[in-house]
């Protein structure tokens, strides 16, 4: 490894991202200002962007643990039903629709939002979906068969007309 004289040093995407997870399975931490500490306690210097990027490329999830409170799980260690939960969080604050066809459902979404809600549901691995392609505000998920997919899309438009009815 090279040393740099403010004693950071270099380590790759891999070995920073193992950190990353040892910080997040051994501590509790609720933001990247903290992870980025930690990383520097540890000679590892890291932009936020670095760090952001790290936390959605291994799937890290940020829960509520009380009032205010947050802390960073990673998303491999939680049960489905909290994957589903902040799903249902996740559609109640930016999905705005639902229209499906054969295989195929097209998620409508607030400008902006596409492509976190895609990594999630990419993310929690429900077994009906192939995979998602987002753009800004529109998320096409590939479902493994038009039935599943029109169990899929009940599921998921239940999530939004409930938030439209409170």
């Amino acid at each position: 490894m090279d040393y740099h004289t403010d004693g950071m040093h270099d380590v790759s995407k891999r070995q920073r991202q193992q950190i990353l997870r040892a910080v997040i399975a051994e501590k509790s931490v609720g933001d990247q200002i903290q992870l980025r500490a930690e990383l520097k306690r540890r000679g590892i210097a890291a932009t936020q962007a670095t760090v952001s990027r790290d936390l959605q490329e291994l799937g890290v999830v940020k829960t509520r643990v009380g009032r205010g409170s947050y802390r960073y799980e990673l998303g491999d260690k939680l049960s489905q039903d909290v994957l589903w939960a902040k799903l249902t969080v996740l559609f109640k604050n930016f999905v705005l629709g639902l229209k499906g066809t054969g295989n195929l459902l097209l998620i409508k979404t607030s400008p902006g939002n596409a492509n976190g809600v895609a990594s999630f549901i990419d993310r929690i691995a429900l077994e009906e979906v192939l995979g998602t392609i987002a753009g800004d505000d529109t998320i096409l998920a590939v479902v493994v068969d038009a039935v599943r997919r029109r169990k899929l899309e009940a599921r998921l438009t239940a999530l939004v007309a409930n938030d439209r009815e409170a």
